[in-house]
Parts: C-alpha cells; sequence; structure tokens
C-alpha cells in the first residue's frame, strides 16, 4: 500500500509508529496497544513507521520518509496524535506538521543513546536549537524511565513530562510456533536468548545491543557447559556495511572456537515464544530505555541478566556493562542454581490488560488531552 492512507478517518488518537513486521519491543508495544485501546472505546489509528498495513487499525505507512511524518498526519481529523520517536529528521518533520492543527501532541522516547540527550546537547548549536524548539511542540512527553526523563527535564517544563514504561502483556504470543528445527533447538538443555533490533552501534562505537558481549560470554562458558546452547534473534537483518561484518565477525569468533552450531541466529521472529522454562535472558544493551522484552522474559518465568546500563526491573539479576567476566559469573550462578528464580508461570486472565496500571495510566494521560482539546476547540 506504499505511503497511500485511508483518509477522512475522524480519530481520537493517531498513533505514529512502527507495527510488527519487524519485531522490536516497540513494535510489540503498539501491537498489544491498540486492540486494548479499541476495547476501552477510543477511536485509534495508526501511521506505521514501516511500510506493513495488513493490521486493520493501520491507516498508512510512513516508510521512515520524513516528508511522510510531515503531510500525512495532516490528513487526519485527530484529536491526539502520538509520536513514538524515532529518528531526528522525523521528530523534526512531525513537530513542523502541527503547524495549525488543533490536535495535542504527545512525544514517547523509548530507548536511546543518552550522551547527547536526543540531540538536544548536539555540538552543533543549530541542531541543538531545533530539537529544542521540536521537543516544546509537543503538549506531554512520555519517558519510559527515570534516566531518559532526567536527560531531558532541563529543557522542558516538568509538569510536561510523564514517566511511564511500556510493557504492555500478550497473552496470545506464546502460542507461536517456530520451525521444526528451530523449536528442537530451543528444547534443548539449556538456552541463552538474546535479542535485538538490528545491529547499530552508538557515538562511540561500542554496539548498541551487546551481542558481542553475549557471544564472549557464551565462549567462555561453553567449554565447561557442553549442553549450554544461544539464540540470537535480530528483528532487522543487517543492510548497511558495518553492520554486516560486525555479525559476520562474531560468527567467525564463533566457528575459530567450534562454537558456531551451538549458537542460532534467527532474524524477523516473535521473541515470546522463545522464552522457555530451560531459558536464560540476556540483555547487555550498553543503551537502554524500559526494555520491553526484559519484561516479557519476567512475564514468562525466565531469569533475566541484564547489564547495569539503567535502571533494571526488581528480579533482574544485573552486572557492570561490557563486562563479560561479571556476565559469565552471573549466568553460572543462575545455572548451578545459586540464585533463585520464579520457574511457574501464572497467567493473567485475557481481560486482565484493561486494568494494568500503565494502560490505566496511559488512557488517562489520553483523555486528559482529549479534554484540553475539546476545551481549545471551544
Amino acid at each position: 500500500m506504499g505511503t497511500d492512507e485511508r483518509p477522512n478517518a475522524s480519530l481520537d488518537i493517531l498513533i505514529l509508529g512502527p507495527m510488527p513486521p519487524p519485531y522490536g519491543g516497540v513494535s510489540a508495544h503498539l501491537g498489544r496497544l491498540v486492540p486494548l485501546l479499541e476495547r476501552a472505546g477510543l477511536r485509534v489509528g495508526v501511521l506505521n513507521h514501516f511500510q506493513s498495513t495488513d493490521m486493520h487499525f493501520v491507516v498508512g505507512a510512513l516508510n521512515r520518509n520524513p516528508i511522510n511524518y510531515y503531510r500525512l498526519p495532516r490528513r487526519f481529523r485527530a484529536r491526539v496524535v502520538h509520536y513514538h520517536h524515532s529518528r531526528w529528521p522525523q521528530l523534526v518533520a512531525v513537530a513542523l506538521g502541527r503547524r495549525g492543527s488543533s490536535a495535542r501532541y504527545i512525544l514517547t522516547l523509548h530507548s536511546g543513546d543518552n550522551h547527547n540527550r536526543f540531540q538536544l546537547a548536539s555540538k552543533i548549536p543549530f541542531v541543538s536549537r531545533i530539537t529544542r524548539w521540536a521537543f516544546r511542540r509537543f503538549d506531554k512527553v512520555i519517558a519510559v524511565d527515570t534516566r531518559i526523563a532526567s536527560a531531558i527535564q532541563n529543557d522542558l517544563d516538568k509538569q510536561r513530562v510523564e514517566v511511564l514504561p511500556a510493557f504492555v502483556e500478550s497473552p496470545d504470543e506464546d502460542t507461536y510456533r517456530y520451525e521444526p528445527s528451530v523449536e528442537a533447538f530451543l528444547d534443548s538443555d539449556r538456552v541463552l536468548v538474546v535479542t535485538a533490533f538490528d545491529v547499530q552501534f552508538l557515538h562511540d562505537g561500542g554496539e548498541t545491543y551487546g551481542l558481542d558481549t553475549a557471544v564472549e560470554a557464551f565462549i567462555n562458558l561453553a567449554g565447561d557447559l557442553e549442553g549450554l546452547q544461544m539464540a540470537i534473534f535480530i528483528a532487522r537483518r543487517p543492510s548497511r556495511p558495518k553492520a554486516r561484518r560486525h555479525l559476520a565477525k562474531l560468527e567467525r569468533r564463533l566457528e575459530q572456537e567450534g562454537l558456531r552450531e551451538r549458537v542460532l541466529i534467527l532474524f524477523g521472529l516473535p521473541l515470546v515464544s522463545a522464552l522457555r522454562r530451560n531459558a536464560i535472558f540476556i540483555r547487555p544493551t550498553r543503551a537502554e530505555g524500559d526494555a520491553v522484552s526484559i519484561r516479557e522474559a519476567q512475564q514468562a518465568g525466565v531469569p533475566v541478566v541484564a547489564s547495569d546500563v539503567t535502571r533494571r526491573p526488581e528480579g533482574v539479576v544485573s552486572f557492570p556493562t561490557e563486562s563479560v567476566q561479571e556476565l559469565c559469573a552471573a549466568l553460572r550462578s543462575l545455572l548451578d542454581g545459586s540464585i533463585p528464580h520464579r520457574k511457574e508461570v501464572v497467567r493473567r486472565d485475557v481481560q486482565e490488560p484493561l486494568t494494568d496500571p500503565f494502560f490505566n495510566r496511559l488512557v488517562r494521560i489520553y483523555r486528559t488531552e482529549l479534554m484540553s482539546q475539546a476545551r481549545a476547540r471551544r
């Protein structure tokens, strides 16, 4: 359907954000959230960051083109426009597109390298000024954790900033079945599960999701633990030369150690069904917001080991970011049972996500903005 959209829709909420595929944390969040919002009586449409318009509530595709972020939201009679941050040009385009609109605008910051505070602290004065202007075009800014909120609070009215984690439970996704060979691999003795949206790099050159840290830890452990395997889920197959070279380097490293057959690299597949009783979920990221994947693993009763790059949910075993030695120590403690973890999974009733604190808080934010928009029109 390209950038075509279904025009003349009258909506309470128009969301600009990613929808699966690919299966990343934010796309999983929105794919679960929108049906719940519809059940709560809100008229919701989504302009997808990517190309797919298969879901009934997706009203157009943005294709990551900044021009579309400027022009497409203006074609809908939406009372609230909610932009889930993607990239700097798209942020500026959405802010520019607000001109003349009576809608209320919300921005959610999910994650990222806070080194330059989403370009607010750019060394290029023009970029930092434009970013500050763009942020102030939004009536409400939602940060998924306190670290992101603190990175932006000096540039915004504190009353405009809300901290709200982004996990929405879906009781149905764990029924997904992989192809038989993948199922057999995941059902083996013990599997370390790692995930990344894609292969990308920070300003200092470090690989964002820490796949290199996970691979080195696996190499250190695998010699003593013959039944240990690792599954790496990457939502988007790398396309840039640097990313492809990095992944190829990790594969060569495993081959040199004779371990390549004990590591499965999967692209474009949902994660939740891989979170089984025999799994340990690893999150060795060098930059982070509030990782949806960690909360998915905890909901599935899977132990989690994560870098301390940000504050982690209660129950997560943390290790110093980039420390292969400390990651190995944490994993050994889990594997030998010296760190207990919850093994039984208690599923909620399918209706209960509507009473989730996150969901209630988000609906309150939406309803407040809808009332503000109605007052402004009157």
